[in-house]
């Protein structure tokens, strides 16, 4: 039981923002990955400072860059509130609020009005709750000058700014909630993820009539032609009413969703009770137009989302001496290896496992130098099955991964792998590897993770991290342009794996050389140190087990691959060794570690 109180140790450490030393360099801008989307209770939302609230320059400054938080149709005045008339009336600044991430504490001289502020520029949080990363997060920190004065029994004003709503990433964190809206994907066979930004302030009562304004409006401009906006001419209400007997009333307007049209109807209900569940009651009632209302009081959309299938505990392996292993701890340990044949189960370099409702999926690399193959298999639980060839690849082999893998039949799975910097897609029943186009061509791709849900992608690409959206409609699989997010402190992104739906863990060097493994919201905006410095050599190899979003209080699991021994990212680095392994292990040899761990996911 080592190894799972541990976990859950870790667990509790990351909700709380804690386990960080006192000497790192990095700040926790977030409270860490949890799974599921926190929701004030009605009690009294954190405090903002206001003009008054101090006297000191720096803290008032400090107090001026989170004052755009909040209602977006307030921000432009509550920013104003700090300025003098004179300022105030000449402030021209547009309705977006631009994050940014200090790059020191504001630069003060006594007696000098001018004080001086370097950031960098995390992105743009719009009116409906995007937050839209900058197009150049390789930009260096800059400097902005505020002109603070006193003036006699009033206190101090901002005299002369910017023209910008400014907003620290750190305010973001203090004063809104992440909250996810999903929206289906193009085959309409489950829902993805869109992280948005809830204002703290916003009463409970009202955020409904908010999500579904968000909904209304539309995904994020990232998610592009991967997703389904709501039926066209869905409006959302002006106001959706206070809870009653347990029951959430929605009324939409919804033409093009017609009387007798079940499955419309049942999509439509199924996108409002994830995107409404962290304040659905008992029952949701659902009033399109002039149609009868209908009551949705059980938890069968739970299913429309895929990461709702993933376990509190999963499966775990790893690989020794070309062996997949099981590791103790973990469920099933005494079990067969899944789908693989005990004469086959060799020579094997690197491997990723899921699962669908009918079948698992394995895929994995054997081989070394010019010799490396990817084989792949299908098999429905219980069973086995003989792997399969994938043609069409030739050189050096990364690690795969599943991305599609749908109930009923096996042969609409999709995976990834790398091959010599470039990505393929690969089915599982052996047929020729397809070429997948990054639109763009940013670098060699060195690491490759998808979200649950299938659609979004995580990746790097010379050295830098990136999010696109995987296109599955058609023959072949496709990417859409990718967007570059920022890893604060790393100078070079070497791995990423999906830890929730909003969530990625991250490894890479930092400038002093130093190897750290953080978490940051998928937008890059939030972040927070899981293990600030593990050596100085880097990390090949990334995992980790998604947190089932109903489950708020879970955390993920993270492990990696340093060195070609395989250790567990807990609130310190604890190394996998064979004493983990389930079963017996004869004549191990001397100095070998297990390497490459996995999940079955």
């Amino acid at each position: 039981m080592r190894r799972l109180l541990a976990a859950t140790t870790v667990a509790v450490l990351l909700a709380g923002g804690c386990g960080i030393p006192e000497n790192s360099d990095v700040t926790v801008l977030g409270d860490g990955p949890t799974a599921g989307n926190p929701v004030d209770d009605d009690g009294s939302p954190p405090v903002q400072g206001t003009r008054d609230s101090t006297t000191d320059p720096v803290q008032f400054v400090e107090y001026y860059l989170e004052a755009a938080a909040g209602d977006p149709e307030g921000a432009l005045a509550r920013v104003k509130a700090f300025m003098s008339e004179e300022a105030a009336s000449g402030f021209k600044a547009g309705p977006d609020v631009r994050v940014v991430r200090m790059a020191e504490k504001p630069l003060y001289t006594p007696g000098d009005p001018d004080i001086t502020i370097r950031a960098r520029t995390v992105g743009v949080l719009k009116s409906n709750g995007v937050l839209e990363p900058t197009p150049d997060p390789a930009a260096a920190a800059q400097g902005y000058t505020l002109r603070v004065a006193e003036v006699a029994d009033r206190g101090l004003f901002v005299t002369s700014a910017p023209p910008v709503l400014f907003l620290t990433d750190s305010a973001v964190n203090d004063f809104y909630q992440r909250r996810t809206i999903y929206f289906w994907n193009t085959d309409q066979t489950g829902l993805v993820p869109d992280l948005r930004y809830m204002p703290r302030s916003v009463p409970t009562v009202q955020q409904p009539t908010m999500i579904l304004n968000w909904l209304a409006g539309g995904p994020s401009q990232w998610l592009g032609n991967g997703v389904l906006p709501l039926p066209q001419g869905t409006a959302a209400p002006d106001n959706v009413p206070a809870i009653s007997d347990e029951t959430l009333q929605v009324t939409l307007k919804a033409q093009s969703v017609q009387p007798g049209d079940e499955k419309a109807r049942d999509l439509l209900r199924r996108q409002l009770q994830w995107s409404l569940r962290p304040l659905l009651p008992r029952t949701m009632e659902l009033k399109l137009d002039h149609q009868d209302p209908v009551q949705y009081s059980d938890t069968d959309y739970f299913s429309s989302n895929p990461a709702n299938r993933l376990q509190d505990l999963p499966e775990r392996f790893v690989i020794f001496n070309g062996v997949i292993r099981r590791v103790l701890d973990a469920p099933r340990a005494t079990e067969p290896v899944p789908v693989l044949k005990p004469a086959e189960n060799k020579g094997f370099t690197a491997a990723a496992m899921s699962t669908s409702a009918t079948h698992t999926f394995l895929a994995a690399v054997s081989g070394s130098g010019s010799s490396q193959r990817l084989r792949v298999a299908a098999a429905r639980p219980g069973e086995q099955a003989a792997l399969n060839d994938v043609g069409g690849l030739s050189g050096t082999l990364g690690r795969p991964v599943w991305a599609v893998t749908g109930d009923g039949d096996a042969g609409g799975a999709i995976g990834l792998i790398t091959v010599n910097g470039k990505l393929y897609s690969f089915g599982a029943n052996g047929s020729k590897a397809r070429p997948v186009e990054l639109p763009g061509a940013p670098g060699a791709i060195g690491a490759i993770s998808v979200a649950p849900d299938g659609r979004r992608v995580a990746l790097v690409a010379g050295g830098r991290l990136y999010r696109t959206v995987l296109g599955t409609s058609g023959d072949a699989s496709t990417l859409s342009p990718p967007e570059q997010l920022l890893a604060p402190t790393l100078s070079t992104v070497g791995a990423v794996a999906w830890n929730s739906e909003d969530w990625l863990t991250v490894a890479g060097t930092r400038g002093d050389g130093r190897v750290s493994i953080m978490d940051m919201s998928i937008d890059g905006a939030l972040v927070a140190q899981r293990l600030p410095d593990i050596g100085d050599k880097t990390v090949s190899h990334l995992t980790a087990y998604p947190a089932n979003p109903v489950s708020r209080d879970k955390s993920a699991l993270v492990s990696y691959t340093v060195a070609g021994g395989a250790w567990d990212a807990l609130s310190t680095p604890v190394p996998i060794t064979l004493s983990d392994l389930a079963g017996p292990t004869n004549n191990p040899p001397a100095g070998m570690r297990p390497t490459a761990p996995f999940f079955l996911d």
